[in-house]
């Protein structure tokens, strides 16, 4: 295909390297399980776009961009156990800007083992992604070059006390580290890192009831430690003092199936929060919340979700979240599909005498067809607007927004299947 360019080619020769990664998980399976499948499948998802507004700033940045993300999945899977492996390698290139290509990875492990009271569960992830890639979420700054270097461990336990009672304990574990960032001609401001690296400790424990086949509550406690650690500055010192964050909580949470099409989803909880920074110190009580109403029938599908949560950000701090979202998919042909996202966000320091809120607003309409069963082409538009301000050396003032316009060609490998 066209955008398939030579240079993004060579990022293939990195599968040569995954392939060891499912023959090594086989060996340590159970050899002697029934009904045993095994499954590698693959694709490459690649676009062209046009953005009017890259940094987000109020003086705009125009710029085409390809990117190209090469996947490969692996699964295996038994009456009592599931493995499932993913590594992706891609790259992002921009042709107006200078020196801010950056390359994307990702790899994954989850393991399910079950016994007859017991679930056991491990995911673990490692990650190199461009912080500009997830600024909305977790920073609001769209012009820094640095890459995020994430890596996370969760496992979990579901213990059945009875057939319609479980208890759950899920802890989980990251660190997320930054780059030190390169040097620029044009806006060379844009290349410092500001950034401070964190970890993130959460432990979990619910009960669950199954009242019946349409209805699931739980009842939770958690924990939650955030730390982030201040850049180093040109002297050698720290730009800031290190901040911690401790939090604990309860939640209550429902599942009902209302029909075969709708399905509602609730979680509301409170939350108390302390933190430290240098020998200050800070209080405060809040609710989280997570409800969504999905529906889904024979052409149409659409959720709205409303999330309420505790967020760390790249800026040493930790951020409450507020999000609404919402979603419409529709089969127009039996090949030929459109779909139109909208989100809204609201994004405030924890404890901290900086009170101002960070808002985002994006919506997205796209249209996509299966030209073959294993290629797809799509279209689509975004608008994105960003309103706040964010006082880590005043990197984000006033309102910014951005239009987008993006073609998207995909392919998707069906790979190769064995069972026993």
């Amino acid at each position: 295909m066209l955008l398939l360019s030579l240079n993004s080619l060579a990022r293939f020769k990195v599968l040569r390297l995954l392939l060891p990664i499912p023959i090594g998980l086989c060996l340590f399976l159970p050899v002697h399980s029934q009904g045993a499948e095994w499954s590698l499948k693959g694709s490459v998802d690649q676009n062209l776009s046009y953005d009017d507004n890259v940094f987000m700033q109020v003086n705009p940045q125009r710029s085409f961009k390809y990117m190209i993300i090469p996947v490969l999945t692996f699964q295996h899977k038994t009456d009592v156990s599931e493995v499932n492996a993913n590594a992706s390698y891609g790259t992002q290139l921009y042709t107006d800007i200078e020196g801010f290509d950056q390359d994307i990875q990702n790899y994954g492990l989850r393991g399910l083992y079950k016994t007859e009271r017991f679930d056991w569960g491990l995911t673990s992830s490692f990650s190199v992604t461009p912080t500009r890639n997830t600024a909305v979420q977790n920073s609001g700054v769209f012009n820094n070059k640095s890459e995020s270097n994430t890596w996370s461990v969760s496992p979990s336990v579901s213990y059945k006390l009875n057939d319609i009672d479980s208890i759950i304990l899920s802890p989980s574990y990251s660190e997320t580290t930054f780059t030190a960032s390169g040097s620029a001609t044009a806006n060379p401001g844009a290349f410092n890192n500001n950034f401070n690296n964190y970890s993130a400790a959460n432990v979990n424990l619910a009960w669950q009831r199954l009242w019946s086949e349409r209805y699931i509550s739980a009842v939770g406690l958690f924990y939650s430690r955030y730390d982030s650690q201040p850049p180093v500055n040109a002297q050698g010192g720290a730009a800031a003092l290190p901040t911690s964050f401790d939090s604990v909580g309860i939640n209550f949470s429902n599942t009902y199936l209302w029909s075969d099409n709708w399905k509602l989803i609730g979680t509301i909880g409170g939350r108390h929060t302390e933190s430290t920074t240098g020998s200050t110190s800070g209080s405060s009580l809040g609710y989280l919340a997570d409800a969504s109403v999905n529906y889904t029938g024979e052409q149409l599908t659409s959720g709205l979700h409303f999330n309420r949560s505790l967020t760390p950000s790249n800026l040493g701090r930790l951020q409450e979240q507020t999000s609404v979202d919402l979603n419409f998919n529709y089969q127009i042909l039996e090949r030929l599909s459109t779909l139109f996202t909208a989100s809204y966000q609201e994004s405030t320091f924890v404890n901290s005498v900086d009170s101002s809120t960070r808002k985002n607003l994006v919506f997205q309409p796209s249209i996509n067809w299966r030209i073959a069963p294993e290629w797809s082409l799509g279209g689509s538009y975004r608008y994105r607007l960003q309103d706040g301000l964010i006082s880590n050396n005043n990197i984000i003032n006033g309102e910014a927004d951005s239009n987008l316009f993006m073609v998207t060609i995909n392919y998707n490998w069906q790979g190769l299947r064995l069972s026993r």
